[in-house]
Formats: structure tokens, C-alpha cells, sequence
């Protein structure tokens, strides 16, 4: 895939975001659109967040409290801003591992 076909990247936190939201403890869904209208998700996560909700899973007694976590087309990232998902987003297409990551909508 070639990343010219990209002609839209949604990231639904940015819709989420308030000037206080630790940027460093997020999850976001992102949506890609492609030139021939088909759309792609993943869904990323902070290693932060991945953290914060194993520590939250150990008090709620979710995920076996908080022994495993999973989440579809996951991707981990340092901080959930376009500026680090776009460049990830663009690495993944050029390792040719989009397909891998993101799934049709």
C-alpha cells in the first residue's frame, strides 16, 4: 500500500481532548480513509494506559484482575497525539504491515 492513498486519518481522541488530558495516559480508535473510500481502525494505546488499566483491572477484578489485557488491532504508542500517530501510521505502510495492523470497517 502506498501511503499517497491515505486520504484521511481520524483520531477519535482529538475530539476528546481538553487541556487537561495527560497525553502520556491515553487510547484513541484511529480511522483510516483511503482514496477509493474504504476505511481502516486500529485502535492505540499509550504504554501509560496499558499500565493505568492494568492497575485499575487489579482493584475492579476485570481481566482476571488485571493478570492479562488485550484489544483489537492494537497498536502501542508514547503519546496519543497526531504527531506521533501519523508517523506510525506511515511507518506501518512502509513495512507493508498495514493490513496486519488495521482491520475493514
Amino acid at each position: 500500500m502506498d501511503e499517497n492513498r491515505i486520504k484521511k486519518v481520524f483520531i477519535t481522541a482529538e475530539h476528546q481532548m481538553g487541556n487537561d488530558q495527560d497525553i502520556d495516559i491515553g487510547s484513541t480508535d484511529v480511522i483510516v480513509l483511503l482514496d477509493d473510500d474504504r476505511k481502516y481502525i486500529a485502535s492505540f494505546f499509550t504504554y501509560a494506559f496499558v499500565e493505568y488499566i492494568r492497575n485499575k483491572n487489579r482493584m475492579t477484578g476485570d481481566f482476571l484482575n488485571g493478570k492479562y489485557f488485550w484489544g483489537k488491532n492494537m497498536v502501542l504508542i508514547e503519546e496519543c497525539t497526531p504527531e506521533v500517530i501519523n508517523p506510525v501510521i506511515k511507518h506501518i505502510i512502509e513495512e507493508g504491515e498495514f493490513n496486519d495492523v488495521f482491520r475493514v470497517l
